[in-house]
């Protein structure tokens, strides 16, 4: 099953991200050091490749989606109008790499529904969902 059957009539896909590797970074670190200890780190690298590809971030023109495939499939999705709040978060070192996690809250939840983690050009990214969502808002 592919994100296209997942799509609704007409919508179209903008922008398709995964998460950085620097999201990653301390996993692969670990994983470095026990290859290096023990030799089992090549476990803990290839894993959390597989994680991190697993992780696809979609913004079409009507919702966005988080899809995570690994050992198993889930796809979260919202429409622009029940968006609630929408803000992203940067550490220190994500800061320096330019990389962040923009959370999405909806209506009726008290907890955030779902988080596009690891995301280059963090502001850029939020700059459109919120240009989506003026959009959506005004029709």
């Amino acid at each position: 099953m592919t994100i296209s059957e997942e799509m609704h009539k007409g919508e179209k896909i903008i922008k398709v991200m995964t998460p950085s590797r620097w999201a990653y970074f301390w996993l692969y670190l670990f994983g470095i050091l026990l290859i290096v200890l023990l030799g089992l780190g090549i476990i803990i690298i290839i894993i959390t490749e597989l994680v991190r590809r697993g992780n696809k971030f979609y913004i079409t023109d009507k919702r966005l989606i988080h899809e995570y495939t690994f050992l198993s499939r889930k796809i979260s999705s919202t429409l622009y109008d029940k968006i609630q709040d929408l803000h992203f978060t940067q550490g220190l070192i994500e800061r320096i790499v330019g990389i962040g996690t923009i959370h999405i809250n909806t209506a009726g939840t008290t907890f955030i529904e779902i988080k596009f983690i690891g995301v280059q050009n963090p502001v850029s990214v939020k700059r459109i969902i919120e240009e989506k969502m003026l959009k959506i808002r005004k029709k």
